[in-house]
């Protein structure tokens, strides 16, 4: 590495299987359970639980062959609209600590925790910060790992499963690697695999300390190169920048339906804060909070125009508060309750309206 250089903090975030990880976020008692999800989705299976992957069932299967397999499963139909809707959850945990986040589909995510100075916050807070987000708040199974390129990230997140964060500290990384077996590099063509295999380099290591006559002879000139460089976490593609948003909003669905005024408020709060955070990555403030409280079919909302545009977390919690402490009243019945920040602009520097996060508070009924 150059004198000077930061070296990259790539965070792997592994959800695999998610639509089951959902399911068991809803209904704890699925846990440690064989699980399969199907049915509503198609004929076929489209997750199973690693317990069902230990009875040979696997996505794509007929659900009648995976019955077959594993009948102590449970099956679940599936619900397209929550798992995007959780999906979407995910994504905005982890925009609210880097700008650079990838998802290459609904069961993992790669997030850049490079800081971009001195003083940034260190990725190992920031990959905790997510962790604790994804498990705690969203009760979702996931696995992190933390290294300094993307190949040994998601090794390392799936040595962490199934809830674990696994820290490949600078230096480490090719020792770390070495003893990986060449099956952890994806997408490797199956003739490519045998080749290695037949030729005894069964490791990541064995393909870094390979000859290069050999794997020429092997692979041919390009396909060996390509290899020596994914082994070795070389020409990896940077984590892209996602695109700032035009509006975001988070949603939380009340599941007790004792929760009184004061614990809807407080979750709106957390609404606030969680949009606000979001927003943060992208350098913006909000100039307009909306509060939707939903009763069944029944939906009410209440808007304020901010000038100037905050972005200062304990100010959009006060103005969430005082938006929602009359539609909240009566408590009975609340369902749904959504934040909405909207007319996004670049922030300016500003004192918070409430420097100390004190918000207007209410007794509980």
């Amino acid at each position: 590495m150059k004198k000077g250089a930061r070296t990259r903090s790539i965070l792997h975030v592994d959800l695999d299987p998610f639509f089951v990880s959902v399911e068991r976020s809803f209904d704890p008692t699925l846990r440690r359970r064989p699980v399969v999800v199907g049915g509503e989705l198609g004929g076929v299976v489209a997750a199973a639980s690693a317990e069902a992957r230990e009875a040979g069932v696997r996505p794509g299967q007929l659900l009648a062959q995976a019955r077959r397999l594993c009948p102590e499963a449970v099956f679940r139909p599936g619900d397209l609209a929550t798992y995007a809707r959780i999906s979407d959850e995910v994504t905005t945990a982890l925009l609210s600590v880097s700008r650079r986040v990838e998802r290459p589909s609904a069961d993992e995510a790669y997030v850049d925790l490079t800081p971009e100075s001195t003083d940034g916050p260190l990725p190992v807070a920031a990959a905790e910060l997510v962790k604790d987000e994804l498990q705690r708040r969203l009760r979702l199974d996931a696995s992190l790992g933390l290294a300094s390129s993307r190949l040994a990230a998601r090794v390392a997140s799936r040595g962490a499963r199934p809830r674990g964060l696994l820290i490949v500290l600078p230096g480490y990384e090719e020792r770390f690697l070495a003893r990986q077996p060449t099956s952890v590099l994806d997408d490797l063509p199956p003739h490519v695999e045998r080749a290695l295999q037949e030729a005894g380099i069964d490791t990541i290591g064995a393909i870094v300390a390979a000859d290069n006559d050999l794997l020429t002879t092997l692979l041919g000139v390009t396909t060996a190169h390509r290899l020596r460089d994914v082994a070795c976490a070389l020409g990896e593609d940077p984590v892209a920048i996602a695109a700032p948003p035009v509006w975001t909003a988070e949603e939380a669905h009340i599941r007790d339906p004792q929760t009184d005024h004061h614990g809807l408020l407080e979750i709106t709060r957390g609404l606030a804060s969680r949009a606000g955070r979001r927003l943060r990555p992208f350098g913006l403030a909000a100039g307009m909070v909306t509060v939707e409280v939903r009763r069944g079919k029944e939906a009410k909302r209440r808007s304020e125009a901010l000038g100037p545009a905050v972005a200062d977390e304990a100010t959009l919690q006060y103005v969430a508060h005082r938006l929602a402490e009359p539609l909240l009243d009566p408590c009975a019945g609340v369902r749904v309750i959504e934040l909405r920040l909207s007319r996004l602009t670049m922030s300016a520097p500003q004192a918070p309206l409430f420097p100390t996060g004190d918000v207007p508070q209410r007794r509980a009924l």
